[in-house]
């Protein structure tokens, strides 16, 4: 009865939940911010309708839109349970870090957001109608948590993301959602980052699955739809699609220098444990194992391949190879200019499948 009550109460009426951002690149240097605020209408008996509003500012720095966002909305927005935060293209291509630093100054950050890059213009995403009235913040969040459960996209958070990009020995990928040909989000791509700034570079769904595992990031479990030609009575083989789901993964990762060709060499093995969950022309017939073993192998290795390819190409080191360099090689690390090398390694990833399940149908 005699306590006066918490000093720091912060009352829920007064504030302005905020539950997603976007960032936009506009003229002259400035910011577009969007916000996707939660409106709670009470319908009686401890019930209430969830709803968002989308408000839109321009201003020359993160802390300016949020300034003017704040007093275009009643009561002080509070961006402690932000969702998503997501960033347009053409603004990453400049460099996150001085869009995000606001976020890591902030005492009341939500660090565990997902960040997000989108194809197209960010506030277009954040304010995309979905079913139902749903906030599209909500829904790009499950959307997230989704293509994580399957080693699509990475677990990427503002959290995660700050130890990569100030990491000089690797660099940072985060997914991407678009709007696909239907008009509906998907999260289905990665993008890669050379230090700060997006590269402009993406990996297809197939190619994303394929770089996580590379990286010993197997979630839930992987499925990778893999082509296999078919022996016919025609002159031609038949080609169909069969699909394993990767449940355990090994990995070997070696860096070594070769002193007489001043070659920097990454040797990267992959042995992926699973099951056949489909394969419509094995019908019926007893599955050759090892021979499918081969055939699906010879497939990812090539996929492999064409990522480890894209990965040079942007100069992104997703893979960490330059802190493994600095652990086992520390002179050489000192003595380098490692964004200028990274270019010339001999990057040389391997895959083997091993089927160890072919379902009920054998």
């Amino acid at each position: 009865m005699v306590l006066t009550g918490c000093w720091d109460i912060h009352l829920l009426i007064n504030k302005k939940m905020i539950n997603g951002i976007s960032f936009d690149a506009a003229k002259d240097g400035k910011l577009i911010g969007t916000v996707s605020a939660v409106i709670l209408n009470s319908k009686g008996s401890g019930q209430f309708d969830v709803k968002s509003e989308v408000i839109q500012a321009t201003g020359d720095s993160v802390s300016n839109v949020g300034s003017i966002i704040d007093s275009m909305l009643p009561g002080t927005i509070e961006a402690s349970k932000t969702h998503v935060v997501i960033i347009g293209e053409d603004l990453a291509k400049r460099g996150i870090m001085s869009t995000l630093e606001f976020f890591y100054r902030y005492p009341k950050g939500y660090l565990t957001s997902n960040v997000l890059i989108s194809k197209g213009l960010a506030s277009e995403v954040l304010s995309f109608e979905t079913v139902e009235n749903s906030p599209a913040a909500y829904s790009i969040k499950q959307m997230v948590d989704g293509s994580e459960g399957k080693t699509i996209v990475p677990n990427q958070n503002l959290f995660t993301l700050w130890s990569q990009i100030t990491d000089p020995g690797v660099d940072a990928i985060l997914p991407m959602i678009h709007q696909n040909r239907n008009k509906a989000l998907v999260v289905d791509s990665i993008g890669l980052f050379d230090g700060t700034k997006f590269t402009g570079v993406s990996l297809s769904r197939e190619e994303s699955t394929i770089l996580l595992l590379l990286m010993d990031k197997l979630n839930k479990h992987a499925f990778l739809d893999i082509p296999i030609k078919q022996s016919s009575e025609e002159s031609k083989p038949k080609e169909t699609t069969a699909t394993f789901e990767a449940r355990k993964v090994k990995r070997a990762f070696n860096v070594s220098f070769n002193k007489k060709t001043q070659e920097i060499e990454c040797s990267l093995k992959i042995d992926l444990y699973g099951a056949i969950s489909s394969y419509p022309t094995g019908m019926g017939q007893k599955i050759d194992r090892e021979q499918l073993n081969k055939e699906m192998s010879a497939v990812l290795n090539k996929q492999a391949a064409e990522v480890a390819n894209k990965l040079l190409e942007a100069n992104c080191d997703a893979l960490g190879i330059g802190r493994k360099l600095r652990v086992k090689h520390t002179e050489l690390w000192k003595n380098i200019d490692w964004k200028n090398k990274y270019k010339d390694v001999q990057l040389k990833p391997s895959i083997q499948v091993h089927i160890t399940s072919t379902g009920v149908i054998h």
